[in-house]
C-alpha cells in the first residue's frame, strides 16, 4: 500500500493550502530528504502562457505554499518548466510572468530557470529510452517535486503527476518524442522512463479547480476542491483519475505502469474519494482507435484535430510543432492531412488562441 493524501480544499488561499501540504509532507516523511541546503526542483504544469484561472496551468498559490515550506526547511528552490516549441529566455520569462510563477519567486525567494539548458542522462532499467535529454536544472537537483494539474487530455485521457514530468523534456524535443512514440501506448510507456529517472520525492496535484472537456488546454474549469499529495506519482494518478470518473484501464499511463509492475495499491489518507469525486466530469473526446482497432473502422472512429477559423490568427505554431508534418498553412489557416496525423494533439495543446479542438466522429458519439 502506498499512501496518497487527499485533502478537501475549496480556495486558492495560500494560508489554507499550506497546512494541508505540511500535514501530507509530514505523514510521508518527505522532510527526511528535504534537508537544509538541498537543491529542490519544483516542476509545475506550465503548458502555455495562460491566466491561472483558466485551469490550464498549476495555480501559483499551490506552488507558493510549497515553496514557503521548502524555504522554511532551508532548501534551495528552483521553479522550472518548458512549454513545447522554441525556447529562449524571453519566452520563459513571459511564461513565468503570465502563469503567476514570477510572483511566487519574488514572494518566496525561489529561483526561476530561464535558460532551459539541457543535458543528457542515463535511465536505469529503461522501458523505451536508456538516454534522456532533460532540463539541466532537474539533473542538478537533489530532489524533484512534481506539482501537476488535474486535467483531461486528448491523447492520454488524463493529466496528473506522471504526465506532468514530460515537461522535464525541453521544448522542441517534446515534438520529437511524439514522433518517435507515435501511438498512445508507446508514448505512455516512454513516460515511464521519465518518471523512473526523475524519481520525484513528492508528487502534488492541484485539483482545486480542474479542467474538463477538451483538455489539456481547450477545456473548461471545473471545481473539484481536491489537493493530492503522494511520494509515488503512479499511486497518486490512480486516485486523481478516480476523482474524475476514470478507471485505471482508461488511462494509458496507468495501463503502462501496471504492465511494468510500477503501480502500487494506493491507500487514501484524509478525505474519501467518493466524497470528492465528480461523477459527471466531462472527459476529453476519446481517440476511438483505442476501442476499435480494425483498419476498416479507422475512418469512422478516429478523432482528429479541427480548426476554428474565427479564432485562428494564422501564427503557424501548430504547423511548426507537428511531429507528423501533417499541417500546412494556406491563406493563414491550418489544413490537416489526416492520413499523416499521429493524433498526439500537439497542435491543440500548443495553440495560443485555443483555435484547435479535437473532433469526435459522429459514429463514436453513438457508442457513448
Amino acid at each position: 500500500m502506498t499512501e496518497v493524501y487527499l485533502s478537501r480544499c475549496n480556495t486558492y488561499d495560500v494560508n489554507e493550502i499550506l497546512p494541508l501540504l505540511q500535514n501530507a509532507m509530514t505523514g510521508l516523511n518527505a522532510y527526511n530528504k528535504l534537508t537544509p541546503g538541498a537543491k529542490v526542483l519544483v516542476k509545475p504544469n506550465l503548458l502555455m502562457r495562460r491566466d491561472p484561472d483558466k485551469a490550464t496551468t498549476t495555480h501559483p498559490a499551490v506552488v507558493e505554499a510549497l515553496c514557503l515550506l521548502l524555504k522554511e526547511r532551508g532548501c534551495v528552490v528552483t521553479i522550472a518548466d518548458t512549454p513545447g516549441g522554441l525556447l529562449n529566455e524571453s519566452i520563459l520569462r513571459n511564461l513565468y510572468r503570465e502563469t503567476g510563477m514570477e510572483g511566487v519567486a519574488e514572494r518566496t525567494g525561489a529561483k526561476l530557470d530561464t535558460t532551459g539548458e539541457q543535458v543528457t542522462v542515463e535511465v536505469k532499467n529503461a522501458v523505451k529510452s536508456h538516454i534522456l535529454t532533460v532540463l539541466k536544472s532537474a539533473a542538478e537537483a537533489d530532489c524533484i517535486i512534481s506539482v501537476g494539474k488535474l486535467k483531461t487530455h486528448g491523447l492520454t485521457a488524463y493529466t496528473g503527476a506522471v504526465k506532468n514530468l514530460f515537461g522535464l523534456i525541453p521544448g522542441l524535443l517534446k515534438v520529437d518524442y511524439h514522433a518517435r512514440y507515435s501511438d498512445v501506448n508507446s508514448f505512455s510507456e516512454a513516460l515511464m522512463d521519465i518518471a523512473n529517472w526523475a524519481q520525484p520525492t513528492l508528487s502534488i496535484v492541484d485539483g482545486i479547480v480542474a479542467m474538463e472537456g477538451a483538455g489539456p488546454s481547450g477545456g473548461s474549469p471545473r471545481k473539484v476542491g481536491a489537493l493530492l499529495v503522494s511520494d509515488n506519482p503512479h499511486a497518486l494518478d490512480v486516485v486523481g483519475a478516480s476523482l474524475i470518473n476514470l478507471s485505471t484501464d482508461e488511462v494509458p499511463t496507468l495501463v503502462a505502469a501496471q504492465k511494468f509492475g510500477l503501480l502500487p495499491v494506493p491507500e487514501v489518507i484524509g478525505e474519501s474519494v467518493d466524497s470528492l469525486a465528480v461523477p459527471d466530469f466531462v472527459h476529453a473526446p476519446s481517440d476511438g482507435i483505442r476501442v476499435l482497432t480494425n483498419p476498416m473502422f479507422s475512418a469512422l472512429v478516429r478523432s482528429h484535430p479541427k480548426v476554428n477559423a474565427k479564432q485562428c490568427v494564422g501564427c503557424g505554431v501548430c504547423a511548426r510543432s507537428c511531429p507528423g508534418k501533417a499541417i500546412t498553412i494556406i491563406n493563414r489557416i491550418p489544413h490537416f492531412k489526416l492520413h499523416d496525423c499521429i493524433r498526439c494533439y500537439c497542435c491543440q495543446e500548443l495553440c495560443p488562441n485555443t483555435a484547435i479542438s479535437v473532433k469526435q466522429p459522429f459514429f463514436m458519439k453513438l457508442l457513448h
